[in-house]
Protein backbone atom coordinates (compact mmCIF):
# COMPACT_ATOMS: atom_id res chain seq x y z
CA UNK A 1 0.00 0.00 0.00
CA UNK A 2 1.34 3.12 -1.30
CA UNK A 3 1.25 6.36 1.36
CA UNK A 4 -1.65 8.23 -0.72
CA UNK A 5 -4.29 5.39 -0.20
CA UNK A 6 -2.82 5.01 3.03
CA UNK A 7 -3.45 8.49 3.67
CA UNK A 8 -6.79 7.90 2.35
CA UNK A 9 -7.78 5.25 4.67
CA UNK A 10 -6.87 7.33 7.69
CA UNK A 11 -8.66 10.12 6.60
CA UNK A 12 -11.55 8.03 5.75
CA UNK A 13 -11.41 6.67 9.47
CA UNK A 14 -11.48 10.20 10.86
CA UNK A 15 -14.07 11.29 8.73
CA UNK A 16 -16.12 8.21 9.64
CA UNK A 17 -15.47 8.82 13.40
CA UNK A 18 -16.54 12.44 13.38
CA UNK A 19 -19.80 12.39 11.39
CA UNK A 20 -20.99 9.25 14.02
CA UNK A 21 -19.68 11.40 16.70
CA UNK A 22 -21.48 14.47 15.50
CA UNK A 23 -24.52 12.52 15.07
CA UNK A 24 -24.22 10.56 18.34
CA UNK A 25 -22.46 12.55 20.78
CA UNK A 26 -20.38 9.75 22.12
CA UNK A 27 -17.31 7.68 22.12
CA UNK A 28 -16.87 5.41 18.84
CA UNK A 29 -15.39 2.08 18.61
CA UNK A 30 -13.62 0.07 16.47
CA UNK A 31 -16.68 -2.44 15.90
CA UNK A 32 -18.29 0.64 14.22
CA UNK A 33 -16.51 1.66 11.77
CA UNK A 34 -15.95 -2.13 11.06
CA UNK A 35 -19.41 -2.19 10.35
CA UNK A 36 -19.86 0.98 8.67
CA UNK A 37 -16.57 0.12 6.28
CA UNK A 38 -18.40 -3.45 5.73
CA UNK A 39 -15.30 -5.43 5.68
CA UNK A 40 -12.93 -3.52 3.36
CA UNK A 41 -10.80 -3.20 6.25
CA UNK A 42 -9.48 -5.39 8.92
CA UNK A 43 -10.90 -5.12 12.66
CA UNK A 44 -6.90 -4.73 13.70
CA UNK A 45 -6.25 -2.37 10.37
CA UNK A 46 -8.95 -0.06 11.94
CA UNK A 47 -7.85 -0.21 15.95
CA UNK A 48 -4.27 0.71 14.39
CA UNK A 49 -5.09 3.62 12.48
CA UNK A 50 -7.37 4.84 15.50
CA UNK A 51 -3.88 4.43 17.66
CA UNK A 52 -2.00 6.38 15.05
CA UNK A 53 -4.89 8.96 14.66
CA UNK A 54 -4.52 9.11 18.85
CA UNK A 55 -0.95 9.18 18.48
CA UNK A 56 -1.26 12.61 16.18
CA UNK A 57 -3.37 14.26 18.47
CA UNK A 58 -6.80 13.62 16.41
CA UNK A 59 -8.62 11.99 18.64
CA UNK A 60 -8.03 11.10 22.28
CA UNK A 61 -9.82 8.42 24.33
CA UNK A 62 -12.06 9.68 27.43
CA UNK A 63 -12.07 6.60 29.38
CA UNK A 64 -10.33 3.87 29.07
CA UNK A 65 -12.14 0.92 27.30
CA UNK A 66 -13.99 3.21 25.68
CA UNK A 67 -14.21 4.49 21.74
CA UNK A 68 -12.37 7.46 20.84
CA UNK A 69 -13.41 11.30 20.23
CA UNK A 70 -11.91 14.15 18.09
CA UNK A 71 -9.87 16.64 20.01
CA UNK A 72 -9.98 19.99 18.68
CA UNK A 73 -6.49 19.53 16.40
CA UNK A 74 -8.38 16.85 15.07
CA UNK A 75 -11.91 19.24 13.89
CA UNK A 76 -9.26 21.39 12.50
CA UNK A 77 -7.60 18.76 10.69
CA UNK A 78 -11.10 17.25 9.12
CA UNK A 79 -11.93 20.74 8.48
CA UNK A 80 -9.28 21.91 6.39
CA UNK A 81 -7.97 18.71 4.97
CA UNK A 82 -10.90 16.21 4.93
CA UNK A 83 -14.92 17.39 4.55
CA UNK A 84 -16.57 18.10 1.58
CA UNK A 85 -16.78 22.00 0.84
CA UNK A 86 -20.05 21.96 -0.49
CA UNK A 87 -21.93 25.20 -1.33
CA UNK A 88 -25.77 26.40 -1.47
CA UNK A 89 -27.39 26.05 -5.09
CA UNK A 90 -29.49 28.50 -7.09
CA UNK A 91 -32.97 27.52 -5.48
CA UNK A 92 -31.45 27.01 -1.94
CA UNK A 93 -30.07 30.80 -2.02
CA UNK A 94 -33.32 32.26 -3.42
CA UNK A 95 -35.34 30.14 -0.70
CA UNK A 96 -32.95 31.64 1.88
CA UNK A 97 -33.72 35.49 0.68
CA UNK A 98 -37.29 35.23 0.88
CA UNK A 99 -36.97 33.94 4.25
CA UNK A 100 -34.74 37.24 5.44
CA UNK A 101 -36.48 39.74 3.04
CA UNK A 102 -39.60 41.03 4.40
CA UNK A 103 -38.28 43.15 7.05
CA UNK A 104 -38.89 46.18 6.75
CA UNK A 105 -36.16 48.07 8.88
CA UNK A 106 -32.41 47.06 9.08
CA UNK A 107 -32.78 45.79 12.08
CA UNK A 108 -35.79 43.27 11.38
CA UNK A 109 -33.68 42.21 8.46
CA UNK A 110 -30.42 41.24 10.79
CA UNK A 111 -32.59 39.80 13.27
CA UNK A 112 -34.79 37.75 10.69
CA UNK A 113 -31.54 36.81 8.94
CA UNK A 114 -30.18 35.68 12.83
CA UNK A 115 -33.17 33.51 13.22
CA UNK A 116 -33.69 31.76 9.88
CA UNK A 117 -29.58 30.62 10.47
CA UNK A 118 -30.48 29.28 13.68
CA UNK A 119 -33.60 27.43 12.52
CA UNK A 120 -31.88 25.98 10.04
CA UNK A 121 -28.69 24.81 11.56
CA UNK A 122 -30.26 24.20 15.16
CA UNK A 123 -27.30 25.81 17.05
CA UNK A 124 -26.95 29.40 17.95
CA UNK A 125 -26.85 32.16 15.10
CA UNK A 126 -24.93 35.12 15.41
CA UNK A 127 -25.29 38.70 13.03
CA UNK A 128 -22.76 41.39 13.55
CA UNK A 129 -23.58 44.59 12.30
CA UNK A 130 -22.21 47.97 12.54
CA UNK A 131 -24.18 51.00 14.65
CA UNK A 132 -24.54 54.46 13.35
CA UNK A 133 -20.73 55.40 13.76
CA UNK A 134 -20.64 53.57 10.91
CA UNK A 135 -22.88 55.42 8.58
CA UNK A 136 -24.05 59.02 7.50
CA UNK A 137 -26.63 61.40 9.14
CA UNK A 138 -29.41 61.60 7.81
CA UNK A 139 -30.96 63.31 11.08
CA UNK A 140 -30.58 64.35 14.56
CA UNK A 141 -33.69 65.21 17.25
CA UNK A 142 -33.19 66.57 21.13
CA UNK A 143 -35.80 65.93 23.23
CA UNK A 144 -35.92 67.68 27.14
CA UNK A 145 -36.53 64.89 29.46
CA UNK A 146 -35.51 67.39 32.84
CA UNK A 147 -33.83 70.15 33.98
CA UNK A 148 -30.53 68.11 33.28
CA UNK A 149 -31.38 65.58 30.93
CA UNK A 150 -31.73 65.53 27.32
CA UNK A 151 -32.29 62.61 24.66
CA UNK A 152 -30.58 62.75 21.42
CA UNK A 153 -31.39 60.44 18.77
CA UNK A 154 -29.34 59.81 16.44
CA UNK A 155 -30.89 58.57 13.07
CA UNK A 156 -28.61 57.75 9.42
CA UNK A 157 -29.07 57.41 6.47
CA UNK A 158 -29.50 53.63 5.97
CA UNK A 159 -32.38 54.21 8.96
CA UNK A 160 -30.43 52.89 11.93
CA UNK A 161 -31.39 54.76 14.90
CA UNK A 162 -29.65 55.18 18.18
CA UNK A 163 -30.81 57.30 21.28
CA UNK A 164 -28.70 58.30 24.24
CA UNK A 165 -29.89 60.11 27.30
CA UNK A 166 -26.73 63.32 27.84
CA UNK A 167 -26.30 64.79 31.31
CA UNK A 168 -26.35 68.68 30.36
CA UNK A 169 -24.73 71.19 32.14
CA UNK A 170 -27.48 74.43 31.56
CA UNK A 171 -31.18 73.49 31.37
CA UNK A 172 -32.70 73.52 28.47
CA UNK A 173 -36.33 74.11 27.21
CA UNK A 174 -38.13 72.19 24.13
CA UNK A 175 -38.36 75.26 22.46
CA UNK A 176 -34.13 75.82 22.60
CA UNK A 177 -33.68 72.15 21.81
CA UNK A 178 -35.78 72.57 18.93
CA UNK A 179 -33.43 75.24 18.05
CA UNK A 180 -31.00 73.78 18.70
CA UNK A 181 -31.70 70.16 16.70
CA UNK A 182 -32.36 72.91 13.75
CA UNK A 183 -28.81 74.52 13.82
CA UNK A 184 -27.00 70.63 13.99
CA UNK A 185 -29.00 69.36 11.29
CA UNK A 186 -28.39 72.20 8.90
CA UNK A 187 -24.67 72.24 9.45
CA UNK A 188 -24.41 68.09 10.02
CA UNK A 189 -26.93 66.25 7.57
CA UNK A 190 -25.02 64.14 5.25
CA UNK A 191 -22.01 63.88 6.82
CA UNK A 192 -20.70 60.65 8.20
CA UNK A 193 -20.88 60.07 11.90
CA UNK A 194 -17.28 59.59 12.53
CA UNK A 195 -16.75 63.19 11.39
CA UNK A 196 -19.16 65.07 13.15
CA UNK A 197 -16.76 65.45 16.28
CA UNK A 198 -13.91 66.33 14.22
CA UNK A 199 -16.20 68.90 11.98
CA UNK A 200 -17.59 70.74 15.11
CA UNK A 201 -14.14 70.80 16.59
CA UNK A 202 -12.82 72.55 13.37
CA UNK A 203 -15.70 75.12 13.02
CA UNK A 204 -15.57 75.96 16.73
CA UNK A 205 -12.01 77.03 16.39
CA UNK A 206 -12.93 79.36 13.34
CA UNK A 207 -16.50 80.70 15.04
CA UNK A 208 -15.53 84.24 17.33
CA UNK A 209 -19.01 85.39 17.58
CA UNK A 210 -22.94 84.44 15.78
CA UNK A 211 -22.65 80.91 16.19
CA UNK A 212 -19.96 80.11 18.67
CA UNK A 213 -22.27 78.70 21.23
CA UNK A 214 -24.47 76.64 19.66
CA UNK A 215 -21.38 74.73 18.02
CA UNK A 216 -19.90 74.66 21.61
CA UNK A 217 -23.17 73.16 22.88
CA UNK A 218 -23.73 70.64 19.48
CA UNK A 219 -19.93 69.43 20.37
CA UNK A 220 -20.48 68.37 23.96
CA UNK A 221 -23.68 66.73 23.53
CA UNK A 222 -22.74 64.80 20.85
CA UNK A 223 -19.53 64.09 22.47
CA UNK A 224 -21.50 62.50 25.21
CA UNK A 225 -23.96 60.68 23.28
CA UNK A 226 -21.04 59.07 20.86
CA UNK A 227 -18.71 58.29 23.05
CA UNK A 228 -21.57 55.65 25.10
CA UNK A 229 -22.28 54.12 20.88
CA UNK A 230 -20.35 51.34 20.28
CA UNK A 231 -19.03 50.50 16.28
CA UNK A 232 -20.43 47.45 16.09
CA UNK A 233 -23.66 45.60 17.37
CA UNK A 234 -24.31 41.75 18.35
CA UNK A 235 -27.48 39.96 17.58
CA UNK A 236 -27.16 36.28 19.17
CA UNK A 237 -30.22 33.88 18.25
CA UNK A 238 -30.91 30.36 19.07
CA UNK A 239 -28.79 29.76 22.27
CA UNK A 240 -31.67 27.23 23.58
CA UNK A 241 -30.50 25.06 20.59
CA UNK A 242 -26.15 25.14 22.09
CA UNK A 243 -27.69 24.37 25.78
CA UNK A 244 -29.82 21.90 25.28
CA UNK A 245 -26.83 19.72 23.43
CA UNK A 246 -25.81 16.74 25.29
CA UNK A 247 -22.00 18.47 26.16
CA UNK A 248 -24.01 20.95 28.59
CA UNK A 249 -27.42 19.81 29.25
CA UNK A 250 -25.50 16.54 31.17
CA UNK A 251 -22.90 18.58 32.05
CA UNK A 252 -24.13 21.38 34.44
CA UNK A 253 -19.92 22.76 34.85
CA UNK A 254 -19.68 23.29 31.12
CA UNK A 255 -23.06 24.86 31.10
CA UNK A 256 -22.28 27.30 33.55
CA UNK A 257 -18.53 28.01 31.39
CA UNK A 258 -21.02 28.34 28.60
CA UNK A 259 -23.06 31.03 29.94
CA UNK A 260 -19.74 32.64 31.14
CA UNK A 261 -18.81 32.95 28.22
CA UNK A 262 -21.12 34.39 26.59
CA UNK A 263 -21.52 37.30 28.76
CA UNK A 264 -18.00 38.24 27.68
CA UNK A 265 -19.62 39.55 24.98
CA UNK A 266 -16.83 42.45 24.17
CA UNK A 267 -14.35 39.40 23.94
CA UNK A 268 -16.25 37.48 21.37
CA UNK A 269 -16.90 40.60 19.22
CA UNK A 270 -13.36 41.30 18.47
CA UNK A 271 -12.62 37.75 18.18
CA UNK A 272 -14.91 37.29 15.11
CA UNK A 273 -14.28 40.99 14.28
CA UNK A 274 -10.58 39.93 13.21
CA UNK A 275 -12.09 37.20 11.36
CA UNK A 276 -14.35 39.24 9.14
CA UNK A 277 -10.78 41.25 8.33
CA UNK A 278 -9.77 37.73 6.36
CA UNK A 279 -11.14 36.00 3.13
CA UNK A 280 -14.55 34.18 3.05
CA UNK A 281 -15.63 32.13 5.53
CA UNK A 282 -13.72 31.48 8.68
CA UNK A 283 -13.84 28.25 11.29
CA UNK A 284 -12.93 28.65 14.99
CA UNK A 285 -12.87 25.37 16.90
CA UNK A 286 -12.25 24.87 20.94
CA UNK A 287 -9.50 27.30 22.23
CA UNK A 288 -9.21 28.70 18.73
CA UNK A 289 -12.30 30.78 19.95
CA UNK A 290 -9.99 32.79 22.35
CA UNK A 291 -13.05 33.60 24.34
CA UNK A 292 -12.85 31.97 28.26
CA UNK A 293 -16.01 29.96 28.71
CA UNK A 294 -16.20 29.08 25.53
CA UNK A 295 -13.76 25.87 24.71
CA UNK A 296 -16.27 23.59 24.03
CA UNK A 297 -18.16 25.55 21.24
CA UNK A 298 -17.07 26.40 17.58
CA UNK A 299 -18.15 29.17 15.51
CA UNK A 300 -18.23 29.32 11.43
CA UNK A 301 -18.64 32.63 10.14
CA UNK A 302 -18.82 35.11 7.33
CA UNK A 303 -18.56 38.59 6.33
CA UNK A 304 -21.63 40.45 4.13
CA UNK A 305 -20.20 43.16 2.19
CA UNK A 306 -21.99 46.44 0.41
CA UNK A 307 -19.62 46.90 -2.76
CA UNK A 308 -16.01 46.55 -1.73
CA UNK A 309 -16.54 47.28 2.33
CA UNK A 310 -17.36 44.45 4.40
CA UNK A 311 -19.64 45.75 6.78
CA UNK A 312 -20.98 42.95 9.09
CA UNK A 313 -20.78 39.27 9.37
CA UNK A 314 -23.40 36.46 10.14
CA UNK A 315 -22.63 32.94 11.71
CA UNK A 316 -23.01 30.00 13.98
CA UNK A 317 -22.15 29.37 17.53
CA UNK A 318 -22.24 25.86 18.61
CA UNK A 319 -20.81 22.83 19.93
CA UNK A 320 -17.45 21.57 18.97
CA UNK A 321 -19.60 18.66 17.50
CA UNK A 322 -21.26 20.72 14.92
CA UNK A 323 -21.90 19.63 11.08
CA UNK A 324 -19.27 21.20 9.65
CA UNK A 325 -20.23 20.95 5.70
CA UNK A 326 -23.60 21.67 6.26
CA UNK A 327 -23.04 24.90 8.73
CA UNK A 328 -20.31 25.83 6.62
CA UNK A 329 -22.56 26.08 3.10
CA UNK A 330 -25.52 27.82 5.28
CA UNK A 331 -23.13 30.50 6.00
CA UNK A 332 -21.01 30.97 3.17
CA UNK A 333 -25.04 30.99 1.91
CA UNK A 334 -26.72 33.25 4.30
CA UNK A 335 -23.32 35.85 3.78
CA UNK A 336 -24.18 36.31 0.02
CA UNK A 337 -27.49 36.49 0.59
CA UNK A 338 -27.00 39.32 3.23
CA UNK A 339 -24.63 41.02 0.49
CA UNK A 340 -27.48 40.46 -2.20
CA UNK A 341 -30.19 42.00 0.29
CA UNK A 342 -28.24 44.91 1.57
CA UNK A 343 -26.62 46.09 -1.91
CA UNK A 344 -30.47 46.30 -3.16
CA UNK A 345 -31.40 48.33 0.36
CA UNK A 346 -28.09 50.53 -0.28
CA UNK A 347 -29.36 51.22 -3.96
CA UNK A 348 -32.48 52.03 -3.16
CA UNK A 349 -31.73 54.39 -0.62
Amino acid sequence: MNVTDYEQRRNRILELIIEAYVSTASPIGSEFLSRKLRSTLSSATIRNIMGELEEAGLLEQPHTSAGRVPTDRGYRFYVDAVMDRRRLGVEELHRIESLIQPAEELDQLLERAGNVLSELTQQAAFVIAPTVKRSTVKQIELVPLGVRKLLCVLIANDEMIASHVVEIEEPMSRDEAVALGRFINTELVGLPFSDLLGSLERRLLAEHESFYYLVKRSLSILQDALSTEPDERLFLEGMRYVIAQPEFSRDARKAHELLRGLDAEEALLARIRQDLGGEGVQVRIGREVQVPGLEECSYVTAPFTVGEEVVGGIGVLGPKRMDYPRVRALVEGMGRCMTEVLTHLDRDA
